[in-house]
């Protein structure tokens, strides 16, 4: 297997596994602590983190 069809592949298998430990952090949250609200708020907390995250990468990595 070349590196032609590892890479996809791999990619794919990182995205199934984000996706699982995701949606079993949101079904613990839902069941355990707040119901609803913890999952809107890590929901929040995802939507906002991550593309301050990568605002603030770009910005130092431009700057360096």
């Amino acid at each position: 297997m070349g590196k032609a069809l590892l890479f996809p592949l791999l990619s794919i298998l990182v995205i199934i596994a984000y996706a699982g430990i995701l949606g079993v952090l949101f079904m613990l949250l839902n069941h355990k602590v707040w119901e609803e609200w913890a999952v809107v708020i890590l929901g929040v907390i995802i939507t906002v983190g991550v593309p301050s995250i990568a605002f603030y990468a770009q910005k130092k990595v431009e700057s360096s």
